[in-house]
């Protein structure tokens, strides 16, 4: 029950569909990495008639900031210039911004179903039947006990579709048979979220240095985020699902996020940073892979989200996007009565999704400079790419006050 299918599910619940929301966990995320929503993704949910409570929750950014190797500020994105409603970041933590959607899902009669894990999905025809266990927890160890989940029921399912918002490792995605190759090296992170003395910058910054990407991102009440590109390695290939934790027992080992390290960090990358940085409140490494499934959808199964792309860690895209593709998906299979008239609904989603990813992943690398002075970013595409916090017409926006733009289709 993460945003994307949370955002499902309410445009069904809106709707009258019959629909079940499975979720694994008991709860919603108590951390995670993704924490802004773009101007798009705010217009969402307004149309839910949830952003005043998201922004109450919120802390808002009007620009971003491009620095150089030199720790220069090379280029200014200023959201405010945008012509549209929401023209600002709004840095919310997932988990709270997940809270939001779920207590507004449940007011609506439809809470999701917790503690549910799809062990096997099957399409076939005219259904998509699937396996779901139902999960308790239970005592469990001898020198140190701890809380597993444990089977208490097997149950029986069958659907009419299925949106698969069920993450990168996702089992719908595999049923359908839809491939996810990488389209990017991987990227991996040491991330540090501290409390600090001075009063935070309110824009997002990203430093690039070489082939790397650094990020900052301040979070309101006197908190901040660091996000510090690593060597190839670095974290382990699994840290992008592990179960989000404000202490990663394993970074409390790691030299590489000792509070040392992060001073040295701080000093080489952002020496525009003047405040302390040993309340260090979440510490973690996390390995990003660049992927993007050959297909968004057939038959009965269709992806959204983390099940159809990752991407870069600035921009976040993948929630933002998926926040969007979710609706989009929902709206199209509601909005038809049959399975031919949703059939072409379901095409048009696939085609749409896939150009717009093919965009901002700039696969075919049409996105070329207005003149010489944007040479450098263009030298620096990589470091860009899924990184800029835009999507959509906004992105378009933001790259035009980038000097940048994209070149018309031959």
């Amino acid at each position: 029950a993460g945003p994307v299918g949370l955002t499902a599910a309410h445009i069904l619940a809106d709707r009258d569909i019959d629909f079940a929301l499975l979720e694994r966990e008991s709860r919603p995320h108590s951390h995670s990495y993704a924490l802004a929503l773009h101007p798009d993704t705010l217009e969402l949910l307004d149309a839910l008639g949830l952003v005043q409570t998201v922004l109450e929750h919120a802390i808002v950014l009007r620009r971003v900031t491009i620095f150089d190797e030199l720790n220069r500020q090379h280029s200014v994105i200023d959201y405010s210039e945008l012509p549209v409603k929401y023209p600002y970041l709004a840095v919310i933590g997932q988990n709270k911004l997940e809270a939001i959607l779920v207590d507004s899902l449940a007011k609506k009669g439809h809470p999701p179903m917790w503690h549910h894990r799809a062990r096997c999905i099957e399409p076939t025809e005219d259904k998509v039947r699937f396996t779901a266990d139902r999960l308790t927890e239970g005592m469990t160890g001898y020198a140190v006990a701890h809380m597993e989940a444990e089977i208490d029921k097997v149950l029986e399912y069958s659907a009419n579709y299925v949106i698969a918002a069920d993450g990168y490792d996702s089992m719908a995605r595999k049923a359908a048979r839809i491939a996810f190759p990488e389209i990017a090296p991987s990227l991996d992170y040491a991330v540090f979220e501290f409390q600090t003395n001075v009063k935070l910058l309110t824009e997002m910054r990203m430093m690039i240095d070489g082939d790397k990407t650094h990020i900052y991102w301040p979070l309101g009440n006197g908190r901040c985020r660091f996000g510090f590109q690593m060597p190839e390695g670095f974290a382990q290939k699994n840290s992008f699902n592990r179960k989000n934790q404000l202490i990663d027992p394993n970074a409390q080992e790691s030299s590489e996020l000792s509070n040392a390290h992060l001073s040295y960090l701080l000093g080489k990358h952002a020496p525009w940073f003047i405040g302390s940085s040993e309340d260090v409140i979440w510490r973690t490494m996390v390995h990003f892979e660049k992927r993007l499934a050959e297909s968004f959808g057939n038959d009965r199964i269709w992806l959204a989200g983390d099940a159809a792309h990752m991407a870069a860690p600035a921009g976040m895209l993948s929630m933002n996007v998926g926040m969007l593709e979710a609706a989009d998906l929902a709206e199209k299979l509601s909005s038809q009565t049959s399975d031919s008239g949703r059939k072409s609904q379901l095409d048009a989603y696939k085609l749409d999704r896939e150009n717009e990813w093919h965009q901002l992943f700039d696969i075919d690398q049409k996105i070329c400079g207005q003149d010489a002075s944007a040479d450098w970013l263009l030298q620096h595409r990589a470091n860009l790419i899924g990184n800029l916090p835009a999507s959509g017409q906004s992105q378009d926006e933001v790259l035009l006050q980038l000097l940048l733009s994209k070149s018309a289709v031959a």
